[in-house]
């Protein structure tokens, strides 16, 4: 080795030991284990800093239930079996119910003819009120008559189109048939 080699690795030594030296004393003296760790310590914000019983009391009641693994071995366990979906069942929509039958509030209880011209005219009570019709005439704006027989009368409901049948019913019965 030169001397012109050994000159470089000792200045090179030396400038390593004054960096050194210069970082060690420019830091200050050093400081007292745990004295940094009390400039940063702050507490939690804490509202109650009581013990949680409650949540103790759940943690002590719960109980292990195994996954079937066996944490011995280094194997996985066996997958689950795949989901079999039950058969497609098609819905059948019921069908709606019947719809009720048509109740007229009035009573049929005679009928007059016109000898002339054939025409029927229909007597109808609705408790102390009198109704005379002949057939296509409406009768309390809801009822149209539709045709007049001897012993019944067809009504039809003006605004649904329903059809109900009024049988002749004596004044005096009380409107048993």
């Amino acid at each position: 080795m030169s001397s012109q080699t050994k000159t470089r690795i000792l200045v090179a030594l030396g400038l390593v030991l004054a960096t050194i030296l210069v970082f060690n004393i420019s830091g200050g003296s050093p400081a007292a284990p745990g004295a940094a760790a009390d400039e940063a310590y702050h507490p939690i914000a804490l509202e109650n800093p009581a013990l949680h019983l409650d949540r103790i009391e759940r943690l002590r009641k719960l109980e292990y239930e195994p996954t079937g693994r066996d944490i011995f071995t280094a194997s996985l366990p066996p997958p689950p079996a795949p989901k079999v979906d039950p058969p497609y069942v098609p819905h059948t929509v019921p069908a709606p119910p019947p719809e009720p039958p048509l109740t007229v509030p009035f009573k049929f209880y005679g009928f007059s003819a016109d000898p002339k011209t054939g025409a029927k005219r229909g007597f109808f009570t609705n408790g102390d009120e009198v109704f005379i019709a002949a057939e296509g005439e409406i009768v309390m704006n809801r009822y149209r008559i539709a045709s007049i027989g001897n012993t019944a009368v067809d009504v039809e409901e003006v605004s649904s189109g329903k059809h109900a049948k009024l049988t002749l019913d004596a004044p005096g019965s009380g409107g048993a048939p």
